[in-house]
């Protein structure tokens, strides 16, 4: 059963531009740019609304005062980080915390049903399953970043496998007993 969750949270969503029903609020949990770039990309497409960019921190290479040198935001996406409409959430060091930092992003927008979570195909598993525990009932629609890259359905990566089984054990537990750090985005007001 485990096995055929990994591999279908692994499996192609299908081409970005085939989606249509994207939601307008998007997660980018950190760990590579182009993830960023996409989730960006995405926002200035006016496919997105919201964005948060959970794991902003050193650990992940984006450090928010930097973000400017890293990613160029036009003077648009500049507005939409001052209001608030790209959020760059610093605490996570972890794909819990991310999907932590992001439950309690979304506690400040109740009306949200869905979300999309973009990441890498290799961490898409494990990612949408923390998230999947994390947030309930919001709908979650995977948008992996990393398209373009070659993917053998056929080849198992055991080692994202076993971080898969891991995060789906520990998330089934009660949250206050997930291994997290104190996030400041669960504390904002």
């Amino acid at each position: 059963m485990l096995l055929f969750d990994f591999m279908s949270r692994t499996a192609d969503t299908g081409q970005l531009e085939g989606v249509d029903d994207l939601p307008r609020t998007a997660v980018v949990f950190t760990g590579a740019y182009d993830r960023i770039d996409l989730g960006l990309e995405l926002l200035a497409s006016n496919r997105l609304d919201h964005l948060l960019i959970t794991g902003a921190n050193r650990t992940s290479g984006l450090i928010p005062t930097r973000f400017p040198q890293l990613f160029d935001p036009s003077s648009q996406q500049t507005r939409q980080i001052e209001s608030r409409h790209i959020v760059l959430a610093p605490d996570a060091h972890s794909t819990i915390e991310n999907a932590l930092e992001t439950a309690c992003w979304l506690d400040t927008k109740p009306d949200t049903d869905a979300v999309a979570l973009i990441t890498s195909r290799r961490h898409m598993a494990r990612a949408s399953v923390a998230l999947q525990h994390a947030i309930g009932p919001v709908d979650i629609v995977r948008v992996i970043s990393d398209q373009s890259k070659v993917y053998d359905k056929s080849q198992l990566d055991l080692d994202e496998f076993t971080k898969f089984v891991g995060t789906w054990i520990i998330t089934l537990l009660p949250r206050s007993l997930w291994p997290a750090s104190e996030l400041t985005i669960c504390s904002e007001d």
